[in-house]
């Protein structure tokens, strides 16, 4: 019981039993409230949802609240803990805040279960020349653009391994390859002298720029999935240089730490693919006002005139845009066809209640975009597949004032992850695809 006394030094056995401590307590009340609040076992997919604990946010009911709690109660000890094991191996103790990030935190407890106490003395630590070492210049200019290069050495086969091999968008491919990117250019870039923080943030900055370009004219992704993801790579890359950084500071004893990590990434990888998760259906509602009676609108949104081109830039730009829109037959059971450029959205009417409700499933749906590039054509996989649209549905409530309200909804999931993230793009797209067609109906309505 040593290694669970309060005054004991935060060696790297002690920090791995207590973390797994602080995991067993976390799953076992995590089972019991779910059960005492729901009368049965809730499906909540654990090892999914602790490395994504942000992803309990959008799913429904109360139990996942109460389990939103408990992974945050497990995060405040995980970093209580972390931050005394970066203070016994002689690192910055504020980088035990990392244990907050979803994904990160499980590349930062591996490095700070494998790095040496401070104190720790070996034969091992003996300085000698490496490989490395060789091929890193010695001025700063020459081992940051070294160190970014040595980046895309690991990031670029690992995407190819997550996307193509194990067709995987997910948690290891937009956290923990940016993360990676930033440790391991950071790393390299402080390898012969440690140099400032800033510089070496800058370092892992530049790797993640390098390597959406380099994806980019590989054609591996068009443009503007690569903007989309660029705001999430370049936050995480930011902690990873700053790991990076700190690491670099003994390089001959810590560059197992590295290795290390850089070895988690395919098991991680390996891991995600396996997980069974259920994807959270998302809600989003756009509404305008028409200035004519709903019986009239219902007319005009039934089935809809051809639409003028777009002029917008996300549409210029790739994302997927309607028509048009046509009806065979009516009442519950008749098919709607709503005309994107990629495609037709084939739609069941599900409720028929002129002129107040008109509800559908959606059983096809076109590709939702096709991709921004300099080449005829690239195949990205996440364009068909990962998006699907459940549901949709037109309200129509009448104003006092003789106007109406229009409503357009769309139920949908993506398997793309993490799903909080996408979700911010994924609902900015579709209210302006409900845009698009509520101001075509609303101008045809007030003609």
């Amino acid at each position: 019981m040593e290694h669970f006394a309060p005054s004991a030094p935060m060696r790297r056995l002690r920090y791995i039993l207590i973390s797994i401590s602080l995991l067993a307590v976390a799953f076992a009340l995590l089972r019991i409230v779910l059960v005492m609040l729901a009368g049965e076992m809730v499906f909540i997919n654990d090892a999914w949802h602790f490395l994504d604990p942000l992803g309990l946010v959008f799913a429904n009911g109360r139990e996942f609240w109460y389990a939103v709690a408990i992974h945050l109660a497990l995060s405040v000890g995980l970093t209580a803990v972390a931050i005394h094991r970066a203070t016994d191996a002689g690192i910055n103790p504020w980088l035990g805040l990392l244990m907050l990030i979803p994904v990160v935190r499980v590349f930062v407890f591996t490095a700070f279960a494998v790095l040496p106490s401070e104190k720790h003395t070996s034969a091992l630590d003996i300085p000698k020349a490496t490989m490395l070492g060789r091929i890193l210049p010695r001025s700063t200019m020459g081992s940051a653009i070294t160190a970014v290069l040595l980046a895309m050495f690991v990031a670029l086969p690992l995407g190819f391994l997550n996307v193509r091999i194990m067709n995987e968008y997910g948690l290891v491919l937009f956290i923990g390859l940016p993360f990676l990117i930033g440790v391991s250019s950071s790393y390299c870039y402080n390898y012969h002298q440690v140099r400032s923080i800033q510089q070496s943030i800058g370092v892992g900055l530049m790797a993640i720029l390098l390597a959406l370009a380099l994806i980019f004219l590989l054609a591996m992704e068009g443009l503007l999935c690569l903007i989309m993801a660029a705001p999430l790579a370049a936050l995480i890359a930011i902690p990873g240089a700053m790991i990076g950084h700190a690491l670099s500071g003994n390089i001959h004893r810590r560059g197992p730490t590295i290795t290390s990590m850089l070895l988690l990434a395919p098991a991680f990888m390996a891991f995600e693919a396996n997980q069974e998760r259920i994807s959270p259906e998302f809600k989003v509602t756009t509404s305008v006002i028409v200035e004519a009676t709903p019986k009239l609108v219902w007319d005009r949104l039934v089935a809809f005139s051809p639409m003028a081109p777009p002029t917008e830039l996300l549409f210029l730009s790739g994302i997927s845009y309607p028509m048009q829109a046509r009806i065979e037959g009516t009442g519950v059971g008749a098919v709607r066809y709503c005309q994107f450029n990629t495609g037709p959205f084939v739609e069941p009417i599900t409720v028929w209640n002129e002129p107040v409700l008109l509800a559908f499933d959606v059983a096809k749906a076109p590709p939702p975009m096709t991709e921004m590039t300099i080449y005829d054509n690239i195949n990205a996989p996440h364009v068909e597949g990962f998006f699907h649209s459940k549901h949709g549905q037109f309200r129509l409530t009448p104003n006092p004032d003789g106007t109406t309200t229009l409503e357009g909804t769309t139920w949908y999931t993506h398997d793309i992850w993490p799903a909080w993230y996408w979700r911010v793009w994924s609902d900015a797209i579709l209210h302006r695809i409900h845009g698009r067609v509520l101001e075509h109906i609303k101008a045809d309505a007030e003609l």
